[in-house]
């Protein structure tokens, strides 16, 4: 569809479907780069990044806490309306989304936006939602996020505490919210199959360490399975099933199935490091290098050797699973840091609507299912 005509579908159709939520605040989320639309509903059914289900999550439980929020997305040229209330609308940076006036706008990963959402939201918190360490672009993304007066947001401590080290100087605010982890992913007493390890992989340069690690563990355990939830290795490895990417409640039944989630590879988590505290929470044991994120995410030390090894050692996993399967399995629950109400205070707190907040409670989704 030309440009012209997702603009016309954006503003006609935009203004008569907006609730009103009393003295809520207005809440725009933008997702300038996603590569197709997606909703509550999408996550039950599509493969999403775990950045995309955070937003609906966050998305629809400020709505239910009385806030007025529209989440604007590239790639989708009509608008929708949620069970919950929230707004799902198309997104054209030329646009610089009319008709929208909001007290706080969340552009999500793409820092190069800020400067036009500042110009068409300039009273508004401005906020650059970061999902991942940044690496390279760190410096360019934090001078982006300074020169349009935003607000950076990442989902780890590790990661804000990366960029505060990064040298620019004009380097503005920085804050912390988790990712959530919803309310329904709890143990449910599914049988677990002890030789099936699952692993959550993105692309292929993290997964080459999985892949060497998980070879020693079949040199002691040849029935051992790893299952590859998202993108798979280029060849075939004995013991190594590539599921391809899942919907969230199917990636959440082979994680409720798995002896442990197999993570041990020194090199960033990514978008996948949510998953570690998910796992946890279904009461999946993870095994995973220990990072500065993994520590966070499982609230636990390499001095604790529970869930965590030296991933450079080539033989540490296999050493520790070797302890498990002998009995030592770790009992793992969740941690209430991943909340989702906690998480929607503090998205309260960053926008100003938390002395605003109706007491309503946060909604939960089936994902467990």
């Amino acid at each position: 569809m030309p440009v012209s005509h997702r603009r016309a579908a954006f503003s006609g159709a935009l203004a008569p479907v907006l609730p009103s939520f009393g003295s809520g605040r207005t809440l725009l989320f933008i997702d300038p780069v996603c590569e197709a639309p997606y909703t509550d509903r999408t996550v039950y059914s599509h493969a999403l990044r775990q950045s995309q289900v955070a937003l609906v999550r966050v998305a629809e439980g400020l709505a239910q806490r009385g806030h007025r929020v529209i989440v604007a997305q590239a790639r989708r040229y009509w608008p929708e309306r949620s069970a919950g209330g929230v707004q799902y609308v198309p997104f054209d940076p030329k646009s610089r989304a009319p008709g929208i006036r909001a007290d706080a706008v969340v552009v999500l990963r793409q820092s190069k936006a800020l400067r036009a959402v500042r110009r068409a939201h300039p009273e508004a918190r401005l906020m650059l939602w970061v999902d991942r360490e940044p690496g390279r672009r760190a410096e360019a993304m934090l001078r982006h996020a300074a020169s349009a007066r935003a607000t950076v947001v990442t989902a780890t401590d590790a990661a804000r505490t990366l960029l505060r080290r990064t040298l620019v100087a004009d380097v503005g605010p920085i804050e912390r919210v988790h990712h959530p982890v919803d309310d329904v992913l709890r143990p449910d007493g599914t049988r677990v199959v002890p030789d099936k390890l699952v692993v959550a992989s993105a692309s292929s340069a993290g997964l080459a360490g999985v892949l060497a690690a998980f070879r020693t563990v079949r040199e002691r355990r040849p029935r051992a399975r790893l299952f590859v939830l998202g993108e798979g290795p280029d060849e075939q490895h004995e013991g190594v099933v590539s599921l391809g990417p899942l919907p969230h409640r199917l990636a959440v039944r082979h994680v409720r199935e798995a002896f442990c989630v197999f993570q041990p590879h020194p090199g960033a988590l990514g978008t996948h490091g949510l998953s570690l505290a998910e796992a946890n929470a279904l009461g999946t044991p993870v095994l995973a290098h220990a990072s500065g994120v993994a520590q966070e995410l499982l609230g636990e030390s390499l001095e604790d050797g529970r869930q965590l090894v030296d991933a450079r050692t080539p033989s540490a996993a296999a050493d520790r699973l070797a302890a498990w399967w002998d009995g030592g399995r770790p009992r793992v629950q969740g941690r209430s840091r991943f909340a989702l109400g906690r998480v929607l205070t503090d998205w309260e707190r960053l926008a100003g609507a938390d002395r605003q907040r109706a007491a309503i409670a946060a909604p939960t989704y089936a994902l467990a299912r």
